[in-house]
């Protein structure tokens, strides 16, 4: 008896720790993914701002800003608040799904506006790019833990 209430115990502390480990990993994706936005973002400012000549490379930055914006939901299931997520995000999946259209529909923007290769243009669409990702993160992201 003694032995099975003890394999009993270990499994669910194993189980436990899976099941950390996986929310674990959602936030590690999610960061990431948020990175290479953030990436993506600075290589196109780059052009924006004079810094860089556009580029295929800068229509490539525009083109993995919008495939990650069209996958993001995704890396919110529901109940993974870790790291900077808020709770909000679920309360209010409706609104949050619709700030996410708004980031796509303005990266599928700057995705036709790098393929211009010109700057002003980039610039404009980057503004606009932008501004979705500040309105998300104003409503559905928390301060960084300290």
């Amino acid at each position: 008896m003694k032995k099975i209430i003890l394999a009993g115990f270990a499994a669910t502390v194993f189980a436990g720790a899976a099941l950390a480990g996986a929310h674990g990993s959602m936030s590690d994706k999610r960061v990431a993914a948020m990175k290479e936005m953030g990436g993506a973002m600075k290589a196109i400012s780059d052009v924006a701002k004079g810094n860089a000549a556009p580029s295929a490379d800068t229509v490539a930055a525009a083109k993995k800003l919008n495939m990650l914006a069209q996958n993001s939901l995704e890396l919110f299931p529901e109940g993974s608040m870790e790291y900077r997520a808020k709770a909000s995000i679920w309360s209010d999946w409706a609104g949050f799904k619709a700030a996410n259209d708004r980031l796509i529909a303005a990266s599928a923007d700057l995705v036709t506006a790098t393929e211009t290769m010109d700057a002003g243009k980039i610039g404009a669409a980057l503004g606009a790019t932008g501004k979705t990702c500040g309105g998300c993160h104003d409503d559905y992201r928390g301060p960084k833990p300290s």
